[in-house]
């Protein structure tokens, strides 16, 4: 009898595996999304990176300007009352400077402006292909999870389907969430996860007499060959 039951922990390994496998699907899934949610923030950060600078640079290109006007008022202001020629040069020379400033300003507030005109694009595009993905992910993880609820279903059945011994066995051991799963086999006289050497009477035991027995070391439950 014990056989039945063996083969029905042989079903719950096997659908354990399953589980795991459209766990990994849904994670993978939501992971697109995810990617494509930080690079939107990404670039978002980048677009606000921009605007700060932008900003920054056109204040300061008011002062500039402010100061540049400042110095040909005084240049001129000095020429109508004949004023000292080297305070005027000296006005002059400051004016040129802040001219050559405003320049400079220009040609970055230009690229500037450029450069976040095209954020924007890639930005619009991006917000685009979410929602584009957002549709699909939502689709596919949907399928996944009512594929994963029915999987729930029978593993919670197989548990209460199993008698007391095997069902105790079973929550004993997947409490400990071992890698890989609960169960293993002997393979080569040893334990084929951990290689704990078996002996051949508890071999026989597991494959021959169908024994529920568990590994002395990783602690995970035999399943005999053949179930």
């Amino acid at each position: 009898m014990s056989a039945e039951w063996f083969l029905k922990l042989k079903e719950y390994d096997s659908l354990e595996k399953m589980k795991n496998g459209l766990l990994k699907a849904i994670n993978d899934e939501e992971g697109r999304l995810s990617l494509l949610n930080n690079k939107r923030q990404e670039q978002r950060e980048l677009e606000n990176g921009l605007k700060t600078e932008l900003h920054s640079l056109q204040q300061d290109y008011f002062e500039t300007e402010k100061k540049l006007n400042t110095s040909e008022e005084q240049a001129q202001r000095l020429r109508d009352i004949g004023g000292d020629e080297e305070k005027i040069k000296k006005f002059v020379h400051e004016a040129g400077a802040f001219e050559a400033t405003l320049f400079a300003h220009l040609e970055k507030i230009e690229a500037l402006q450029v450069g976040l005109e095209e954020k924007k694009t890639f930005l619009t595009g991006l917000d685009k292909t979410i929602l584009e993905i957002s549709a699909e992910v939502k689709e596919e993880v949907n399928k996944h999870q009512k594929d994963l609820d029915q999987l729930e279903l029978r593993l919670t059945l197989i548990k209460d389907e199993l008698p007391l011994d095997f069902k105790a066995a079973l929550e004993k051991t997947l409490k400990k969430n071992l890698a890989i799963g609960p169960f293993t086999r002997v393979d080569n006289g040893s334990c084929y996860f951990c290689r704990f050497k078996i002996s051949r009477v508890d071999e026989s035991e597991i494959d021959m007499q169908k024994n529920l027995k568990f590994c002395p070391q990783c602690l995970r439950i035999f399943l005999p060959y053949g179930s």
